[in-house]
């Protein structure tokens, strides 16, 4: 082989030597500023049940829209997560995925570009602040990219090159019969990335003349085994809610699609980098910006480089110019008409294309000065010093972030300000975490607690103190978090030696506090009854009617995940009529331990004239049972159904 065979490859591997460096550079460094919320703790829950054979998911969690999201998150995430179920673990598994996704980018670029556009479009990637910010994080955008540069990469393999070349290589064959699916898998991860479907019958066509159909056949039954989870779930949630799509088309239209730049402006902050403070920190963006590198907003010159780039690919190569150009922009097109609210994690999957293009626009503006020496050097400087400015502002961002306290939706505390007090609850067994809500789909605290502590304590409870209050049988810890609303309940389970467990400079701190045994209920004793039974396992062991309100006494069976009943007590005079009456939600089945013991409580007029009080379950009905309510029988001691209340003789009680 000839000097120069060697000199290209040995240029090939330093070239992408160099892209991995700083690809891993950049998303590994500072990894304990890593955010852990909702979103993520959600995935990670369903993911972790997943890989414990507890239960297979056919839809995602709910998208913004209210529609459930495709599966597919869930089942790549199950993969690391069968390793350990430490989301910090996960996370670096998810920054380790994004730099292959990153050297996936380099070969695409040096197979259809050459050497020096690999260069120059890998670095753009591996450096630009938005794609290592989307390459950190449990989230469903997290995970697509590299799946769908990969799938583009077979695709183009597959059938672009065909109408040139024609080759009846085995790998082309298994191109075409991979590619479809793969990108159907990557694809789902998030609706925004539908648009990108259209990149599929166009490379088709114009792969059509060397198309190997036995190949295709098989890629499109591989296509349908990989949609079918969603669509069996999909039809499931319908079959309970038949409106819930029209219901989120209509609320997403309330105002009338209006045209908008949004969508085009993100394109144009992903492309150069810029307005990463107003995700990072909305309400602070000013003072975070005043924290970036001198000249940073010399990055902007990317975008013009984009649209030479744009111009050099057509004049070079037209239909891959075509399929590039609706890979990078067709998702912002497809939203500039805006018919649900447009954020700019929507076009993460633009981010390679963008970088491509660019690479392209700074190599055609190279050729232009290939005769004047001094000005290729001025333009080789200009682009590294943009990519050092972009480093040095990716780490004051961290910086800044990293210390300072930020409301949300800017960025949450970081996983690494969460684990030392995981590290001190995994000892403690069982753990109660007081908190503002108790909703696995509504409130962080509760997804982010339950997957952090996942095989570190036997029990884990979020509870609002607000109308519940629960007692561990033994030994447990108490942690205040952030949001808990002030009270009795939440003094309840306070004492002297707490341990504080800093978030970040002027935000809310957790306390935990250990105990030996319960705490004393500091309010009425409640006066026994016989225990009654329900159908799902909760008992009723005692009632209280006291100042205006009933307080219900219950023994808790083991976690019902699901199991999220109403209940009501009334209060009947002696004629059988009804003169009071609540209705409230009851503590979530989720945060059951065996053996507890539960109080609740609520408003009720205490009329002296009751003479009974009836306690009762029930369900709501929702979708299409919506109003419809289901009560929970009650079992008698052979565990047969003999009635749906519970109802207590109240006798000649005091007023």
């Amino acid at each position: 082989m000839s000097r120069s065979y060697f000199l290209d490859h040995r240029r090939d591997l330093a070239g992408l030597l160099l892209v991995v460096f700083f690809a891993a550079a950049m998303r590994f460094s500072r990894g304990d500023v890593v955010e852990y919320f909702h979103d993520d703790a959600m995935l990670a829950t369903m993911a972790l049940e997943l890989a414990d054979g507890l239960r297979f998911p056919l839809t995602g969690i709910l998208s913004s829209t209210g529609i459930p999201n495709p599966p597919v998150s869930v089942y790549a995430l199950a993969i690391p997560f069968a390793l350990s179920s430490n989301p910090a673990f996960v996370i670096h598994v998810i920054m380790a995925w994004n730099v292959i996704g990153v050297t996936l980018l380099w070969f695409l670029a040096r197979r259809y570009g050459g050497q020096r556009i690999a260069l120059i479009a890998g670095l753009l990637y591996a450096i630009n602040p938005w794609a290592v910010l989307f390459s950190r994080k449990i989230w469903a955008q997290e995970l697509h990219t590299p799946i769908v540069l990969f799938g583009f990469l077979l695709l183009f393999h597959g059938f672009y090159e065909n109408r040139a070349e024609r080759p009846r290589r085995r790998s082309v064959a298994l191109a075409q019969c991979l590619s479809l699916p793969i990108l159907l898998f990557g694809i789902q991860f998030h609706f925004a990335a539908g648009p990108l479907l259209v990149l599929i019958p166009a490379t088709v066509w114009i792969g059509r003349e060397g198309i190997h159909f036995r190949a295709l056949i098989a890629g499109l039954i591989l296509s349908l085994i990989v949609v079918s989870p969603y669509a069996i779930g999909l039809r499931k949630t319908l079959a309970v809610d038949p409106a819930r799509i029209s219901d989120a088309l209509d609320r997403s239209a309330a105002g009338g699609p209006e045209v908008s730049f949004v969508s085009i402006s993100a394109i144009g902050q992903l492309a150069s980098g810029a307005g990463l403070e107003s995700w990072l920190a909305p309400d602070l963006a000013a003072e975070l910006a005043a924290e970036y590198p001198p000249l940073h907003a010399l990055s902007l010159i990317l975008i013009p480089t984009l649209l030479i780039g744009v111009g050099a690919l057509f004049q070079r190569a037209r239909r891959f110019a075509i399929l590039l150009s609706l890979w990078a922009f067709l998702p912002s097109l497809f939203l500039i008409v805006e018919w649900t609210p447009v954020y700019i994690h929507y076009f993460i999957p633009s981010i390679p294309a963008l970088a491509l293009l660019m690479g392209y626009g700074v190599e055609s503006l190279l050729r232009m000065v290939a005769r004047w020496r001094p000005l290729q050097v001025a333009l080789w400087f200009t682009f590294v010093l943009i990519l050092a400015l972009q480093v040095f502002q990716w780490r004051a961002a961290l910086n800044y972030i990293g210390e300072r306290h930020i409301a949300y939706p800017g960025f949450t505390t970081p996983l690494a300000r969460l684990m030392p007090l995981r590290g001190e609850l995994s000892p403690a067994g069982d753990v109660v975490i007081l908190a503002g809500g108790m909703a696995w789909n509504l409130h962080h605290e509760v997804a982010v607690w339950d997957t952090l502590l996942w095989d570190e304590v036997a029990c884990v409870r979020t509870i609002v103190p607000d109308g519940y209050a629960v007692f561990p049988r033994g030994p447990f810890a108490a942690v205040i978090a952030p949001g808990a609303p002030a009270g009795h309940v939440t003094d309840l389970y306070r004492h002297e030696m707490p341990k504080r467990f800093q978030t970040r400079r002027g935000g809310e701190d957790y306390f935990l506090y250990q105990w030996q045994a319960a705490p004393s209920w500091s309010g009425m004793k409640t006066v026994p009854i016989e225990t009654e039974r329900f159908a799902n396992g909760l008992r009723l062991s005692g009632y209280r009617l006291e100042n205006e309100s009933v307080i219900l006494e219950w023994r808790l069976p083991a976690r019902q995940v699901g199991a999220d009943y109403q209940y009501s007590a009334q209060l009947y005079d002696a004629g059988g009529e009804r003169v009071s009456q609540l209705d409230a939600r009851f503590w979530h089945g989720r945060h059951w331990c065996e053996g507890d013991r539960l109080l609740t409580w609520g408003p009720i007029d205490a009329n002296a004239g009751a003479k009974t009080l009836k306690v009762a379950l029930y369900r709501l009905g929702v979708g299409k049972d919506a109003g419809k309510i289901t009560n929970l029988d009650l079992l008698d001691s052979q565990g047969n159904p003999e009635g749906q209340s519970v109802d207590i003789s109240l006798g000649n009680r005091e007023p």
